[in-house]
């Protein structure tokens, strides 16, 4: 009898490369904002905003847990230093995350991720699991998925036990019924791992092998090969 009953993946660089996505998105925002502003290109420059994340961050940890709280305020404050009054800056923050958040997932999927996904959708409930706000609605993935959770809408994001104990309790599984598949070697498989879950290194990128991970840490090169990993695992 099969064992596994659930598969969760990480979103960012496991199903999609991310790096270039955020950066044509912090690009398009600032574009809009140009746009409406010329003058604020001397003062909300890539690096200035990137301090501020930094100076947010530093003062108010849980900013962890929202980048996109994190993101929007760091746009107020960028936009206050501009000049702009606390109201008309959250307003003008607000409008500008919205075009970040709809350019941030414009993403392009790795090769096989929508047919291996309707493939195992008739075998195993999915599920996601991310510290990002990507949105599987908006990409058009979420009819493959049971349910996402986010450290946004958990409160708490991976590493920390509570984003793992919700997919638990959306699937009505054990954790040993579990495989997780990420690309974080902690926040992802040696998370995955504390919480009895299975877990699968997603190296998609082609990375170095992370010093943290055993050496017997299953590993997904290409999606056309996870169904017969998961059968391999699925013992």
């Amino acid at each position: 009898m099969a064992r596994l009953k659930l598969i969760t993946f990480d979103l960012d660089n496991t199903l999609w490369p991310v790096d270039a996505v955020i950066r044509q998105a912090e690009q398009t925002t600032r574009d809009w904002l140009l746009e409406r502003d010329p003058a604020l290109a001397d003062t909300l420059t890539r690096a200035s905003q990137a301090a501020l994340r930094d100076q947010l961050m530093a003062a108010h940890p849980d900013y962890h847990h929202n980048l996109s709280a994190l993101r929007r305020d760091t746009l107020v404050e960028g936009l206050k230093q501009a000049g702009y009054g606390e109201p008309e800056a959250r307003r003008w923050a607000a409008d500008a995350f919205e075009v970040f958040l709809e350019a941030r997932q414009q993403v392009t999927l790795f090769p096989d991720v929508v047919p291996t996904l309707e493939q195992l959708a008739g075998r195993y409930q999915i599920g996601a699991l991310t510290n990002g706000n990507a949105s599987l609605a908006r990409i058009g993935l979420d009819h493959l998925f049971g349910f996402q959770h986010s450290s946004e809408s958990i409160g708490r994001g991976k590493p920390d036990a509570p984003i793992f104990l919700a997919a638990l309790a959306s699937a009505k599984v054990r954790a040993d019924q579990v495989v997780h598949i990420g690309d974080h070697p902690n926040d992802d498989v040696l998370a995955a791992r504390s919480q009895g879950f299975d877990a699968v290194w997603a190296n998609l990128l082609e990375m170095p092998w992370p010093e943290p991970l055993p050496a017997d840490t299953p590993t997904l090169r290409s999606f056309a090969d996870l169904p017969a990993l998961l059968e391999q695992l699925d013992v």
